[in-house]
C-alpha cells in the first residue's frame, strides 16, 4: 500500500458531509438558489415581494437588515406585524440579540454593581426575541415561498447542527482511542499517554512543543465529576461570565438548553466568586507544575494574569481559532462531555481565518458553525494530511496540551463542562519575553491596579539590593513607572480591554527582575538568548523587506522583470 493511498484511505473518516444539513425554516424561508424551483411564475413573485415590502423593497436585505438595528423593541415588533416578509426580517435573532447585549452594556456603564436585566427579562424564553419582548408563545406566519434568502436561512441552518451526527465516524475512532491510551490515528491524531509515563525532563525535552492527551490513573480522584447539572445544585444564583454577559448560573443553563443561536453564549469565568472555591477541589498535573508566571503571584506581589478558568457550554459552543494570552502554554481538561479539538502550528495559518502581519487583529467566518458549513473544517483535514494540522476529541477525564503560540479552535460536540490553566514552562520563558518586550498591545490579563501595587512592593523590597553592575537593570524603569501612575486615576479592568494611552505597564521589565531574584534566575541567561535570536530573526526579514523594497521603487511604480506588459 502507497504512502499517498494510505493518507487518503483516512479521508473519509474525517471528512464531514456538510450538504446534509438542510432543515426547514420555522417561518418557510428557503436558500436563495431554491428560487430557482419556483412553480409559479418568478414576475407574479417578485411583485407580491415588492407589495409586501413596501417602500423597504427598495433596499437590499444587507441595507434592510441594517435598518432594522436602528429600532427599538417595539418598533421592531410592530414593523414585524406589517407583513410576513417584514416579520422574517425582524425575526432575526442577531437583531434581537445585539440589541439585548446594547441595553445590557448601557446598563453596565450606569450600575456599577448588581445584577444587570435589561428590558426586565428576569427569564430566559427560548429566543431573544421573546426573552427581549416578554413573550411566551407566538404564532409563525409562512413565507408560502415568497423568501428565498441565505442571511436569513444560514444563522438558522447553524443552530440546527447535530455535531454528534456530523462528526459520528470520528467520535468512534476517537474513542477507541480513548479506551486504550492511544492514538489510533497515526497520521494526525493527538497523541494519548498516561500522566504517569512522561516525566519532567521528557516533557522539557520532547513534548513541550507537540500537543498531547494525558489521562490518569486515578481519572476519579484527579478531577472533580461536574456536568451542567452538578454546576447548577451547586452556584444557582451565583453570576458567572458568559461572554458579553454576566448570568445567574440559573439563567445561562435555561438558555443553553434551549436557544437558537448559531454560536451560543459560551460560560468562560476565571473572576467569579466560585472560582476560588473551585480551584479547591483538583490539583493539576505535576508535568504541568513548573510555570514562571507564578513569580507574579507570590508574598508582596499579586498581579499575576488571569490564567485558570472554569468553561461550560452547550453543545455548538466552543472558541473559534486563537492562540493563548501571552505566548502561554495551557493545559484543559474535560469533566463532563466532548470536545473537538483542531490545532495548528504557530507558523500555519488555520483555513478560513485572517490576520495582520503581527497578528494583532485575527478574523474569521462568525462563529464555529459557520466555519464548518464553509468547507473550511474539510480544508483543516486536508492540512492535516499534509502534516500541519492535529485534531482530536478529548472526554472526560482527559487533560490535553496546547503548546505556546499554537493555533487552536474547540468545538463542544456535547453539553460540556471543563477546567483550564495558561502557565509558563521553562523551555517557554525565551517566547514569553519575546512576545511581552515586543508585542505589548497584545499583552492581556494583568490589571493595572493590581500591578501598581506590585511594582510599588517590589521597588520598596528592592531598593537597598539593587547590583549597579547589571546590564538589564530595569529597576529604573519600574520607578518612572510608579512616578508616571500617580496621573492617572486606575481600575483593575484587564489591560487587554482597557489602555491608558501613555501609561505602559511594564510587564517585561518587571517579569526580568522578578526572575532575577526567584529560585530559578539559572533560566534567564538561556531565554534572553532565545530572545535576542528571535529578535534577530525578525530584524532580518524587516531588512530583507526594506531591501525589496527600495529595489521595487515607490508604490505606484511596477516591477516586470523585463518582461513586455503587452
Amino acid at each position: 500500500m502507497t504512502g499517498e493511498f494510505k493518507r487518503q484511505s483516512r479521508l473519509p473518516a474525517y471528512r464531514i458531509n456538510v450538504y446534509a444539513i438542510s432543515p426547514r425554516h420555522p417561518l418557510g424561508v428557503k436558500p436563495s438558489g431554491n428560487v430557482l424551483l419556483v412553480t409559479e411564475n418568478l414576475e407574479e413573485t417578485k411583485k407580491r415581494r415588492a407589495m409586501l415590502l413596501g417602500d423597504f423593497a427598495k433596499f437590499s436585505e444587507e441595507l434592510l437588515l441594517e435598518v432594522l438595528t436602528y429600532l427599538n423593541d417595539q418598533d421592531l415588533k410592530n414593523l414585524s406585524h406589517c407583513s410576513r416578509i417584514l416579520y422574517a426580517y425582524a425575526y432575526s435573532e442577531d437583531l434581537w440579540r445585539n440589541m439585548y447585549m446594547k441595553e445590557y452594556c448601557r446598563l453596565g456603564k450606569a450600575h456599577s454593581c448588581g445584577e444587570i436585566v435589561p428590558f426586565a427579562s428576569q427569564k430566559w424564553r427560548g429566543s431573544w426575541r421573546k426573552s427581549v419582548l416578554g413573550i411566551a408563545h407566538e404564532a409563525l406566519p409562512q413565507s408560502n415561498d415568497l423568501i428565498f434568502s441565505d442571511i436569513l436561512y444560514r444563522p438558522y441552518q447553524c443552530s440546527k447542527i447535530n455535531y454528534r451526527m456530523l462528526f459520528k465516524d470520528i467520535i468512534e475512532l476517537e474513542e477507541k482511542s480513548y479506551h486504550c491510551c492511544h492514538s489510533l490515528n497515526k497520521q494526525f491524531g493527538i497523541e494519548r499517554f498516561r500522566e504517569e509515563d512522561i516525566l519532567q525532563e521528557g516533557f522539557k525535552t520532547k513534548y513541550v512543543e507537540k500537543p498531547f492527551i494525558l489521562q490518569s490513573a486515578t481519572v476519579r480522584d484527579r478531577w472533580p465529576n461536574w456536568d451542567l447539572d452538578h454546576l447548577l445544585k451547586m452556584f444557582p444564583e451565583k453570576c458567572f461570565r458568559q461572554e458579553a454577559v454576566q448570568w445567574k448560573l440559573s439563567k445561562y443553563i435555561d438558555y443553553a438548553r434551549n436557544n437558537m443561536d448559531e454560536s451560543p453564549l459560551y460560560l468562560f469565568d476565571c473572576n467569579g466568586s466560585p472560582i476560588k472555591q473551585i480551584a479547591e477541589q483538583y490539583v493539576s498535573p505535576s508535568l504541568f507544575k513548573s510555570d514562571f508566571f507564578k513569580l507574579f503571584k507570590k508574598e508582596g506581589i499579586k498581579c499575576r494574569p488571569d490564567h485558570r478558568w472554569l468553561i461550560a457550554g452547550p453543545e455548538r459552543s466552543g472558541s473559534t481559532f486563537h492562540k493563548d494570552p501571552n505566548q502561554t502554554s495551557a493545559w484543559n481538561t474535560v469533566l463532563s462531555g466532548m470536545k473537538l479539538w483542531i490545532m495548528l502550528p504557530p507558523e500555519v495559518k488555520p483555513p478560513g481565518v485572517s490576520t495582520d502581519k503581527d497578528e494583532d487583529e485575527v478574523t474569521a467566518p462568525v462563529g464555529i458553525s459557520e466555519w464548518i458549513l464553509s468547507g473550511f473544517y474539510n480544508d483543516s483535514v486536508q492540512l492535516a494530511l499534509q502534516g500541519q494540522c492535529l485534531i482530536g476529541i478529548t472526554f472526560p477525564g482527559e487533560c490535553i496540551y496546547v503548546p505556546s503560540g499554537w493555533w487552536h479552535s474547540v468545538i463542544n460536540l456535547t453539553d460540556t463542562v471543563a477546567l483550564t490553566e495558561n502557565f509558563v514552562p521553562e523551555p517557554v520563558l525565551g517566547k514569553v519575553l519575546y512576545f511581552l518586550k515586543n508585542k505589548k498591545s497584545q499583552i492581556s490579563g494583568f490589571h493595572a491596579k493590581d500591578v501598581v501595587r506590585s511594582v510599588r512592593a517590589f521597588i520598596n523590597e528592592s531598593r537597598d539590593n539593587v547590583s549597579t553592575d547589571d546590564e538589564d537593570n530595569y529597576i529604573q524603569i519600574l520607578q518612572d513607572f510608579l512616578d508616571n501612575s500617580e496621573n492617572y486615576e486606575l481600575d483593575n479592568e484587564d489591560c487587554g480591554v482597557k489602555s491608558y494611552s501613555e501609561l505602559e505597564l511594564p510587564i517585561f521589565e518587571f517579569f526580568i527582575e522578578l526572575i532575577k531574584k526567584s529560585p530559578h534566575r539559572d533560566a534567564l541567561p538561556a531565554a534572553l538568548k532565545c530572545l535576542h535570536e528571535m529578535e534577530g530573526r525578525v530584524n532580518n526579514i524587516a531588512k530583507k523587506s526594506a531591501m525589496w523594497q527600495k529595489l521595487k521603487g515607490s508604490d505606484e511604480m511596477t516591477f516586470s522583470f523585463g518582461l513586455s506588459v503587452e
